[in-house]
């Protein structure tokens, strides 16, 4: 396979174009999987179909198109490529064994129209457009961030389409009685409520906490449960403050935690924040006995960034690595894994398990149907339920998904381990860090 830096620098080069397109046995396939194999136009309606979202490939089989956008430059692309990754790889290995067996008697492949939007709602909301208008893009696939999908999904209800998406975790999203928005997150305000009982399940108790919250939505959702979660218990709330989601300094705010001696800290932010508050907590000489961030902590990218400085660093996620689920396309969780790990060299996190689930959302309502079309699609979405390597799919009459937060941590001996709930924990949590001093 081509290495991941290939990728990224194929990336660059779509994003200009502003589409990356995916049809039959492209992905990994001998090109590193980046979709250039079609010319990275995207196919639109010069495959010989009529540009909607059922029609014909190039071979004759019938095609259904998924289209989204998502963040495949900027600050959130590290994020964004894992989605990318697990939606292509996913669609290679359905079309390999022969496409998806409709309840309309009819065999499709599946193809995908993935665009850039750089984690610009606004870019986004276009893009969506675009795809309905010009692509006739019936089924579509969210795009990354909060921010992003709550406005995306309004265009999916305005154009009664159904939207599934792994990216965006707000509450708003799910609070708006859109009926088209099916999201595999938990909610943010759930992100944070694991963490905080693990810390209070430890032989040192912690009396007081502090949260550094980024002023994006999904963000604030996060700090606001939080906050919940902290009045039905004994901590002390001893900082609480936002910062603009463009800064690249946090050391005032981490002065202000170091001054108020917290206990522990709190972190509702994505990958480029937690990348800062692990190398300024060392610089600032900010000693917790717990620190976790919210989104973006438990990458590798965020390892190779941080250094040592990540070590002792919480996450939460919705997904274990070592599950063990029951999958159509894949077989078991285990065999996803070692598929990312063989195409893509890494290992994949919730993230690429969420993007997997994703697809096996579409492809289980494609299978059940006995018409395709949107109306269809969402309403056996609503009521289905069945098991992808992310574990059992099911929604809420809002539309998310139900799951609780498993909390890994970066330990210096043994990598990254689920440290809570006990149930599932790999090792126990090394709780309280140690100083900076003794490090």
């Amino acid at each position: 396979m081509t290495g991941k830096q290939d990728r990224r620098a194929f990336l660059k080069v779509a994003g200009s174009t502003g589409v990356l397109g995916l049809t039959g046995l492209a992905g990994c396939s001998g090109d590193g999987g980046d979709g250039s194999s079609d010319g990275g136009d995207g196919g639109g309606g010069g495959d010989g179909s009529d540009g909607g979202s059922t029609g014909d490939s190039d071979g004759g089989m019938n095609v259904i198109k998924l289209g989204g956008s998502m963040s495949l430059t900027g600050d959130n692309a590290d994020l964004g490529q894992l989605y990318k990754d697990a939606y292509e790889l996913t669609i290679q290995r359905i079309n390999e064994s022969g496409g998806v067996e409709a309840g309309d008697g009819n065999t499709y492949e599946l193809e995908m129209i993935l665009r850039d939007d750089g984690t610009d709602a606004s870019q986004s909301k276009s893009i969506y457009q675009e795809l309905i208008d010009r692509e006739g893009i019936d089924y579509l696939l969210g795009p990354y961030s909060s921010t992003v999908t709550l406005p995306a999904s309004a265009v999916a209800a305005q154009n009664q389409k159904p939207m599934v998406e792994g990216g965006g975790a707000s509450p708003e999203i799910f609070a708006q009685g859109n009926e088209w928005i099916f999201g595999l997150l938990p909610t943010a305000n759930k992100y944070a409520k694991s963490y905080i009982d693990m810390c209070l399940a430890q032989d040192s108790t912690p009396e007081s906490i502090a949260i550094l919250a980024e002023d994006g939505t999904f963000s604030q959702s996060t700090a606001e449960g939080a906050r919940n979660k902290i009045s039905n218990t004994d901590l002390e709330l001893v900082v609480d403050q936002t910062f603009p989601s463009d800064t690249s300094d946090l050391s005032t705010n981490l002065g202000k935690v170091r001054d108020s001696e917290a206990d522990i800290l709190l972190l509702c932010a994505h990958q480029k924040h937690n990348i800062i508050l692990a190398n300024q907590m060392e610089s600032q000489d900010v000693n917790v006995d717990a620190a976790m961030g919210t989104v973006g902590s438990l990458n590798e990218s965020f390892k190779d960034e941080a250094g040592a400085n990540g070590d002792y660093m919480y996450g939460p996620s919705s997904w274990a690595v070592n599950a063990d689920f029951d999958d159509p396309v894949y077989g078991k969780t285990g065999d996803f894994v070692s598929a990312i790990e063989e195409n893509y060299d890494y290992t994949p996190d919730y993230h690429s398990a969420a993007g997997e689930a994703v697809i096996l959302t579409y492809m289980n309502a494609f299978q059940n149907v006995d018409e395709l079309n949107p109306t269809a699609v969402r309403d056996h979405i609503r009521q289905a339920e069945f098991s992808t390597v992310y574990g059992t799919v099911a929604f809420d009459d809002s539309g998310v998904i139900d799951k609780n937060m498993l909390v890994y941590q970066w330990q210096p001996e043994s990598d990254l381990q689920i440290v809570y709930p006990d149930n599932v924990a790999q090792s126990d949590p090394v709780y309280p860090m140690p100083d900076w001093s003794e490090r």
